[in-house]
């Protein structure tokens, strides 16, 4: 009986110790004209549109991007998404800080500004697709 208990409680820290992931797939739908690589950016709220947990840059195929993070961890997470115009690799901006490129984020946004609230997601799949347009 004790071997078993014993066992037991191996099995369940080791199932415990272990975060569960899967893969995420971004899929860009292009609305406009313009060229230009697509990047993304995978959020927490801790570094929310600062510092993203995971990121990937891809190219439109027939006005269409995808972006796969795989052994993605089971979280709360935000997406950002633009189309990288002038090729210089990061998110243009006018004299007020506002984007200059096209650009999106997850979920139903009300405001120029993203918030937390409205972009966040629950990640809790094995594969989970987000579909946005930019």
């Amino acid at each position: 009986m004790k071997t078993l208990s014993l066992l037991f409680v191996n099995f369940c820290f080791t199932v415990l110790s272990f975060a569960q992931s899967g893969t995420l797939e971004v899929s860009i739908e292009k609305n406009n004209s313009l060229e230009g690589e697509i990047y993304v950016g995978i959020f927490t709220e801790k570094g929310f549109l600062m510092q993203p947990f995971a990121s990937s840059g891809t190219e439109m195929k027939e006005d269409l991007a995808t972006a796969i993070f795989e052994n993605l961890e089971y979280d709360t997470y935000a997406i950002s998404a633009y189309q990288d115009v002038n090729g210089n690799e990061m998110l243009d901006r006018d004299q007020y800080g506002r984007p200059t490129e096209p650009w999106v984020m997850s979920g139903a946004s009300s405001s120029m500004m993203p918030i937390w609230s409205e972009s966040k997601f629950d990640f809790n799949s094995e594969k989970k697709t987000i579909k946005l347009k930019i």
